[in-house]
């Protein structure tokens, strides 16, 4: 708790004297900053956070979806440490089989409605876009850093909207598949044709604006711990 004060105030401090809705329109944000932003953080890890920050642990602030969505509180405060099977060889089959051991039991952030080829598809797009903002916009924010105002504004997931965005996933995962927050149907992944258009859906977030987006919080989002 002393943790989580002294983080509320440092934002406090730094963003109480300006209006970040005057702030986010300059600042290389795209209009839809929360909506990328929480497609890009609603599954990460501390592994993935590890991708950006190697010092980064629990203790993150990054707001990410309750792996057990039968949960009043739908959305985390912290990226959660997940722990893989070790039993194979390489990242991708333990990756695999933790995906897979946890059918049936609706505990894996993703509900109870997607298939086992559904929820793998999940989870390497979500490394793989992770892997793509570290590669395509990680080294252009490291070069032009946002100020620590405009870091502030970014850090302030409860009013910004950006935590507001990651539990629009969390309760629509309690009823379907939604891939964007688009709010659209898509089909069950079942053949060439509907993994066409998850492929699609998947890609949605992958523009320069999108990546952006994502790498500012994630660059952001460290001065705070």
């Amino acid at each position: 708790m002393l943790f989580l004060a002294g983080f509320l105030s440092i934002i406090c401090l730094v963003s109480g004297s300006f209006d970040c809705s005057k702030l986010f329109p300059g600042s290389g944000l795209s209009k839809s900053y929360n909506e990328t932003i929480a497609h890009a953080i609603h599954s990460m890890t501390v592994d993935g956070l590890k991708l950006f920050h190697p010092h980064a642990t629990t203790k993150n602030f990054v707001p990410t979806v309750n792996q057990d969505l039968s949960q009043a509180n739908v959305v985390l405060n912290h990226a959660p440490e997940e722990e893989l099977d070790s039993d194979f060889t390489t990242m991708t089959m333990n990756t695999i089989s933790k995906i897979l051991s946890t059918l049936g039991n609706s505990k894996d952030g993703l509900g109870p409605n997607w298939s086992p080829i559904e929820r793998v598809a999940h989870v390497f797009h979500m490394w793989d876009l992770w892997n793509k903002i570290k590669q395509e916009a990680w080294n252009d924010v490291l070069n032009n850093k946002p100020d620590m105002q405009l870091c502030a504004c970014l850090a302030s997931v409860d009013g910004n909207g950006i935590k507001d965005a990651v539990a629009w996933v969390a309760n629509h995962y309690k009823t379907g598949t939604p891939i964007t927050l688009l709010n659209r149907p898509i089909p069950k992944l079942t053949d060439a044709a509907t993994w066409a258009v998850w492929k699609e859906r998947l890609l949605h977030y992958y523009t320069p604006e999108a990546l952006n987006d994502a790498a500012m919080y994630l660059h952001c989002i460290e001065k705070f711990w």
